[in-house]
């Protein structure tokens, strides 16, 4: 008797026939040559799908927590390490004067004893321009020449006048020493010394009306000069060759900046507190030296009913990065006056909190409560508390801003 194995391998061949709707191998037929092959694979990929499966899965690491302070209820709690990282430091207010600071905006403006406006006194047209904005100039120096027919016809009578004033006092001298030898009468010498002193008159006002109109009795006929009374630098030039000036015209504007003036608003409430002499500190942004020193010259004796502020000014030398006029700049007085004993805390204890000042009242260990309060006046390091606080509270004075960042985000 044969067994199957061999059947298959050395039998007849038999074809295939169909059971059941499907195809089946009948004995004696031969295996397919890529059978073994995938039958490897097949028992390979199931081998791994159950390695893989019976493998541990890694779970995800444990993130420490942030040592942050949090919120329970209206309190803030925070841990012991968190306040010593951040060197939370407590004190109490204390009762104390104060000497305000008061904080105030200004702009630069010139000294008006420094500043010269130039300009034409009659009509003319300019005949040559000899500076421009930047020049510097010295007293004395044309800045430029206008040509004027009123100046021509001004001078041209200084001329005729000065003839007839020199002609007068000859003839004056003649006649008196014709009297004095007793060849003409003393009338005649009379009326030639009434004359005489006539055409000196007349000299006298042709003179003053040449100078009046900015000309020079001896200078070039119709010609006017154009000089700068002061030393200083050219800020401001209105006229070019050519132009036709009138006498309301500035032509001009020569300004010694050695010295500005500071022109600060003070509030209504604030100005009783401020008074001349006071030190003040001018912040000027981005200069070489942010901070200038000058005393309040100057306080006004009137309140605007705009914008209910006073003015005051405060004269400076220029630092090494010049002041322009029309700059901006923020100004601390160190107000003189005192008032009397308050309530006060260190300014670094205050911070922010919806626009209202707020500090950190400590309520119980490693806790606080933030509490609005009420500000008064302030120097340079502390501030006025009139409400919110008393002497008894103990308040953050170091740390505030680690709270309030971690906190009020």
């Amino acid at each position: 008797m044969t067994d199957t194995a061999t059947d298959i391998e050395h039998g007849p061949p038999l074809s295939p026939t169909e059971s059941g709707g499907g195809k089946r191998w009948q004995r004696g037929q031969k295996w397919p040559t890529w059978a073994p092959t995938v039958l490897a694979g097949l028992a390979l990929a199931l081998g791994l799908l159950l390695w893989i499966r019976g493998r541990p899965v890694d779970e995800p690491p444990i993130k420490a927590q942030r040592d942050v302070p949090f919120m329970d209820g209206a309190r803030i709690r925070y841990s012991s390490d968190f306040a010593k990282r951040n060197d939370l430091r407590f004190g109490a207010p204390e009762s104390s004067t104060i000497s305000p600071l008061v904080h105030v905006t200004g702009t630069v403006t010139f000294d008006p004893n420094l500043v010269a406006a130039i300009g034409a006194r009659i009509e003319g047209r300019v005949r040559s321009v000899r500076h421009i904005e930047g020049d510097q100039i010295k007293p004395g120096e044309v800045l430029a020449e206008i040509e004027s027919a009123e100046l021509g016809q001004a001078q041209a009578t200084l001329i005729s006048a000065r003839a007839q004033a020199t002609a007068a006092t000859v003839n004056e001298k003649r006649e008196r020493e014709l009297a004095d030898n007793k060849i003409s009468s003393y009338r005649d010498a009379e009326l030639a010394s009434a004359t005489a002193a006539a055409a000196r008159a007349e000299l006298l006002a042709a003179e003053g009306r040449v100078r009046a109109m900015g000309g020079t009795p001896g200078g070039e006929p119709g010609i006017l000069f154009l000089q700068s009374p002061i030393a200083g630098k050219v800020v401001e030039r209105n006229l070019s060759r050519g132009q036709f000036v009138e006498p309301t015209l500035t032509a001009f504007r020569v300004a010694d900046l050695r010295r500005v003036w500071i022109q600060l608003a003070v509030f209504e409430r604030e100005v009783a507190m401020i008074e001349q002499g006071d030190p003040v500190d001018v912040i000027v942004p981005n200069a070489a030296a942010p901070v200038l020193k000058g005393t309040v010259a100057y306080v006004g004796d009137e309140i605007d009913l705009e914008t209910r502020t006073a003015a005051m000014r405060v004269v400076v030398e220029q630092p090494e990065t010049p002041l322009r006029p029309g700059q901006s700049v923020s100004a601390r007085i160190h107000s003189s006056a005192t008032n009397s004993s308050a309530l006060v805390i260190p300014r670094d204890a205050v911070t922010r909190v919806d626009g209202k000042p707020t500090v950190f009242v400590a309520v119980g260990e490693l806790a606080v409560e933030p509490r609005s309060i009420e500000l008064g006046r302030e120097d340079a390091s502390r501030v006025e508390v009139s409400k919110g606080l008393s002497a008894e509270d103990r308040i953050v004075v170091s740390g505030v801003f680690a709270l309030k960042s971690e906190i009020f985000r």
